[in-house]
């Protein structure tokens, strides 16, 4: 009889402590940041981004992978930027690409044939139908270019770092941003320097969010051949840039 309320007195001990436990375990469980969807391509693909710190922070910074789809290096720097923490007081939000269509084509252009980065409003003119630098067929007519509108006026950022190749340096066109992006460009070991197109470089990203943001826009060029040392240390001069603003 002893044996049998012992055996008894076990078993109703291993489930209390069970029951205490599981609601301990899921209320304590640091969920991991979750992708959110914020907006379309022409094609209907999601364009997602992902935040990295507290949404709320006074300092946020936004990083665009990549704009044109034959130009990934980008992607592996977002990639890099998600697995370190940012600086306290600051929120770095992710954007892989804005133009996942021309991502899985391989594609500058947009599934329409446009640059995404000739389709901003600010100084937009018709330009270049039927080339790789198609303006589009009048300012934001491209759903990529209104997502990342929406997103950035929602999210205000302090500064747009936005990834491209293959010219290996860092534009510091717009005035407010040259302080910054030198600095940036001596943190990935490139030159920094006024970039002038091949051809008229209007309705560019940064010209807008430089216009209609006031914040510190730059044209990160990385060179046509990454390295994984050379994404690790971008990741990095992106966390430091974060915390020197």
């Amino acid at each position: 009889m002893g044996g049998k309320w012992v055996r008894v007195t076990f078993i109703i001990a291993v489930l209390f402590t069970t029951f205490l436990l599981i609601p301990l375990t899921a209320s304590t469980a640091t969920a991991a940041p979750a992708w959110q969807e914020i907006g379309v391509s022409r094609e209907g693909t999601p364009i997602r981004a992902l935040v990295l710190g507290d949404p709320s922070a006074q300092l946020r910074i936004v990083v665009l992978g990549q704009m044109h789809g034959d130009e990934p290096a980008g992607q592996r720097v977002v990639t890099a930027l998600s697995r370190l923490t940012p600086p306290q007081g600051a929120a770095i939000w992710l954007i892989p690409t804005m133009n996942p269509d021309g991502a899985a084509d391989g594609t500058r252009t947009n599934a329409r044939g446009v640059d995404l980065n000739r389709n901003f409003p600010t100084q937009w003119r018709s330009q270049d139908k039927g080339t790789q630098e198609w303006s589009g067929s009048r300012a934001a007519s491209e759903p990529e270019t209104q997502t990342m509108m929406s997103f950035l006026q929602k999210i205000k950022p302090a500064a747009v770092l936005s990834f491209h190749q293959p010219f290996g340096v860092v534009d510091i066109t717009h005035r407010p941003a040259r302080e910054a992006g030198r600095q940036l460009a001596k943190w990935l070991d490139l030159p920094a320097r006024v970039v002038d197109c091949t051809g008229p470089c209007r309705g560019t990203l940064t010209e807008w969010a430089t216009a209609e943001l006031d914040a510190i826009a730059l044209t990160v060029e990385l060179p046509a051949s990454v390295r994984e040392s050379e994404v690790s240390r971008a990741a990095r001069a992106v966390m430091r840039l974060a915390r020197a603003l």
